[in-house]
């Protein structure tokens, strides 16, 4: 797939401060994720939040990164039909990705880049028109058990809950969701909708990651926390 010269503002900062503060939080969100669960192996994981900016996108990044850091083979899934960023992060073309590896039956490295020692990339692909019906196609399930059986895990982008039903509709098809809240930017209501939402569609919720966190609220600091 080719790379483009687009600028990214996303920072990585797991790839960049590998031994920072920030990055450690990551490692932590990915060894409670690790035991969320002793009875299934969380290989596959999406991620939603109740609105747009509350740093979803730059959590998926970080923590696909210190999985594949920790030896795993990891990919990462931009599945935001509707207003792609992964592929910004790697300064990569949109072009080609998930809707063409579908569309037009292309093999997995035709649309699937490897970005870092471990790390690969799905770009969303082309725009379709009804991406809900995409994401909800035997087609896409079928990949999805495909992809599992390739990766040792799976990190997804979702939409935000409350713009679209994209994020409950790919929670049926991974091992677990979480959620991403920005701290004292998300409505507690609007919490707990899509709480509701996602587990009315059998949603497998491991918890939450508390985002855009002041210095002050040093209690809140360990970013992750169950909502079990």
């Amino acid at each position: 797939m080719p790379r483009n010269k687009e600028a990214s503002n996303y920072n990585v900062v797991s790839a960049t401060e590998p031994q920072g503060v920030v990055a450690e939080q990551y490692r932590k969100l990915r060894t409670n994720i690790e035991y969320s669960t002793f009875t299934k192996e969380v290989k596959t994981i999406c991620m939603t939040s109740a609105k747009a900016a509350e740093g979803k996108t730059v959590t998926v990044l970080n923590l696909a990164t210190v999985y594949a850091q920790s030896g795993k083979r990891t990919l990462i899934i931009d599945m935001d039909m509707r207003k792609p960023k992964i592929h910004r992060a790697f300064s990569l073309s949109n072009s080609v990705g998930l809707s063409n590896l579908i569309t037009e039956e292309l093999d997995l490295e035709d649309a699937v880049v490897n970005v870092n020692e471990n790390l690969d990339v799905l770009p969303t692909g082309e725009k379709l028109p009804y991406p809900a019906e995409f994401l909800m196609s035997d087609k896409v399930e079928a990949l999805m058990k495909t992809l599992r059986e390739t990766y040792d895990r799976i990190v997804i982008d979702t939409p935000p809950m409350t713009a679209v039903t994209d994020a409950s509709i790919v929670s049926r098809l991974v091992d677990g969701t979480v959620i991403v809240i920005g701290s004292r930017q998300a409505e507690t209501a609007a919490v707990q909708d899509i709480i509701k939402g996602l587990k009315d569609n059998g949603a497998n919720i491991l918890g939450g990651v508390l985002t855009r966190v002041s210095k002050k609220d040093h209690r809140y600091l360990d970013y992750y926390y169950e909502y079990k």
